[in-house]
């Protein structure tokens, strides 16, 4: 009998390489933490030291752009967890269904009825609720600044239509874990309906996409 290679499913390999991409912000995160708590430490010393009444308006100046570089951190890392879920989504609709395909995915509903050609419900991927909170979360960064109509739908944001968002590292340390299990669920589900036979494109068509 011939030997028959076995071609490994591509989306174990998009789902490492998201893992990965997380990493690199929670390196970020861990930096920017760090380079905070110094800044913070030294401005303490500063207004418990014998010059603090003359040092006054500075330090209301510096802490007032250390809260800035807290809110930013926490938007960037918002934005680069929602980044890595976007680019995951993208990569592994490119390989299912081609490139054609990938173009509109970024559009939400565009890509559960992309999964729905898959017959993968998105709905029914682990945390996908908490994943589309992290995206209107992403939306309401990027255009208001502010809580939206769409995201105040969610409960930890409940009734607070119109207000700062704050600082939001808690959230994506709150988000983090279940965006990573969402990612293992539904590369589990692509690879179920690659053994059925939903995905059925040839391996170097799936190659060919994967790099651009």
């Amino acid at each position: 009998m011939a030997f028959q290679y076995q071609l490994r499913s591509p989306f174990g390999l998009f789902s490492r390489l998201t893992e990965y991409e997380i990493d690199e912000i929670d390196h970020f995160l861990e930096l920017a933490n760090k380079a905070h708590e110094s800044e913070q430490s030294f401005l303490e010393q500063l207004g418990s030291s014998e010059n603090a009444e003359e040092l006054s308006d500075w330090l209301a100046d510096d802490f007032a752009q250390l809260d800035t570089f807290k809110s930013l951190t926490g938007e960037f890392a918002i934005l680069g967890l929602w980044r890595c879920v976007e680019l995951y989504r993208k990569r592994s609709i490119r390989n299912a269904l081609g490139v054609d395909a990938a173009k509109d995915v970024f559009n939400h509903k565009c890509f559960k009825q992309k999964l729905a050609n898959l017959q993968i419900i998105e709905k029914n991927i682990q945390h996908a609720d908490l994943v589309n909170e992290l995206r209107c979360l992403n939306n309401a960064i990027k255009h208001e600044r502010r809580v939206t109509d769409e995201l105040c739908t969610f409960a930890h944001w409940k009734n607070m239509i119109g207000a700062d968002l704050g600082d939001l590292r808690p959230h994506y340390q709150r988000m983090l874990p279940k965006t990573k299990e969402y990612i293992e669920d539904l590369t589990q589900q692509l690879k179920f309906a690659e053994e059925q036979g939903r995905i059925t494109r040839s391996f170097s068509g799936r190659a060919n996409d994967a790099r651009r």
